[in-house]
C-alpha cells in the first residue's frame, strides 16, 4: 500500500497551464499542479497540497468567500478568489473603455466585492472627459481618486489597507506600475516562479497575487479589453446597475425587463436623463447577450 504523502497548506499566487505557484506560510514558493485534469483553481484560492518532491498536487481548496470572473457561452475565466476589493484602473492619456468599467463592476456587484476606482497619470493633467467621468462614477457611488502610481503610493496603500485587491484594467494604464511601486517582492516573486518554469522575464501575461502584509495582498491581472457576463442571470442583471435600484419594482409588469415595456420606470428615468443613456444601452446589451 503507497503511504500517504504528507499534505500543507498553501496560497495559490499564479497559475501557469497546469502548473501553480503556491505560496506556503513560511513565504516560499512551491510549483503545484492539479489532481486529474481539473483546472478549475483561481489566483488566491487557498489549497490543500500532497508534497512531493520540489512539487506538490493539489488535492482540495477551501470554500471561496468571492470568485471574479468572466464568462462567455464557449468558456469561462477564473480570475481571482477570495478578493474583497476591486480596484478598477483607468489612464488619463488612454481613451475609457465605459463598456469594460461597467462589466467589472457588475461582476464585482455580483460578487458583493466593494469596487474603487483610480484614476492613473492624473500627472499629466485631467481632461475635461476626465472631469466628466469622475463626476458620473461619484454619482454611482464608486468614488473615483485621480492618483499617479509614482508619486502616490501611500495614498493607494491606504486604500487597500487589510483587503485582498484584485486590480484591473486595460493593458497601458500603470497596474504593474502600481504593484512595483508598492511592494518590493514583485520582481524577485516573478523572477523566482520564472527559473522554476526557466521561462524568460515576467510579463503580465497571468494573474498574480503580491502579499504586502498579513492582511493586504493584491493581484495584479493582465490588462483586459472585454469582459463577458454569460454567468449573470437574466432577471437579476438591473440589481447590479446602483442607479436603476430606486425605479425596480414599480414597473406595470412584473417580469419588467427594463428595455421596450411601457409604464417602465427604469426607461422614464433615462427619458428624464436621471439615468445615463450610455449605461442604459450598455444594459441592454448584457441582457441581450446573456439571454442566447
Amino acid at each position: 500500500m503507497k503511504p500517504d504523502l504528507p499534505t500543507i497548506k498553501g496560497t495559490i499566487t499564479s497559475a501557469h497551464g497546469r502548473h501553480y505557484a503556491v505560496e506556503l506560510a513560511d513565504g516560499s514558493i512551491i510549483m503545484a499542479y492539479p489532481r486529474g485534469r481539473a483546472t478549475k483553481y483561481a489566483c488566491g484560492d487557498e489549497c490543500v497540497i500532497d508534497l512531493s518532491g520540489a512539487e506538490g498536487r493539489i488535492i482540495a481548496i477551501d470554500d471561496r468567500s468571492s470568485i471574479f470572473w468572466r464568462s462567455d457561452t464557449y468558456k469561462q475565466k477564473l480570475i481571482a478568489a477570495n478578493v474583497t476589493m476591486l480596484v478598477m484602473v483607468v489612464a488619463t492619456d488612454l481613451p475609457i473603455n465605459h463598456s469594460l468599467i461597467t462589466r467589472c463592476l457588475i461582476a464585482a456587484e455580483q460578487q458583493r466585492i466593494k469596487a474603487k476606482i483610480l484614476v492613473n497619470k492624473s500627472d499629466l493633467g485631467l481632461t475635461t472627459s476626465i472631469k466628466q467621468f469622475i463626476t458620473e462614477y461619484t454619482r454611482l457611488g464608486y468614488d473615483p481618486i485621480d492618483i499617479s502610481a509614482i508619486t502616490d503610493t501611500d495614498a493607494i496603500l491606504k486604500m487597500i489597507k487589510n483587503e485582498r485587491v484584485v486590480l484591473i484594467g486595460q493593458s497601458g494604464v500603470g497596474k504593474s506600475t502600481i504593484v512595483n511601486n508598492i511592494t518590493d517582492t514583485a520582481y524577485a516573486r516573478t523572477a523566482s516562479i520564472s527559473a522554476k518554469l526557466r521561462t524568460g522575464r515576467h510579463t503580465t501575461t497571468h494573474a498574480q497575487l503580491y502579499k504586502l502584509d498579513e492582511t493586504t495582498s493584491i493581484i495584479d491581472c493582465p490588462g483586459l479589453q472585454s469582459f463577458g457576463l454569460k454567468h449573470i442571470e437574466p432577471q437579476n442583471l438591473a440589481n447590479y446597475f446602483s442607479e436603476f435600484l430606486p425605479y425596480l419594482n414599480q414597473c406595470q409588469f412584473d417580469n419588467c425587463t427594463h428595455t421596450v415595456e411601457p409604464n417602465c420606470k427604469v426607461i422614464d428615468a433615462v427619458n428624464n436623463e436621471l439615468i445615463k443613456l450610455g449605461r442604459w444601452k450598455e444594459y441592454k446589451k448584457i441582457l441581450s447577450e446573456i439571454r442566447r
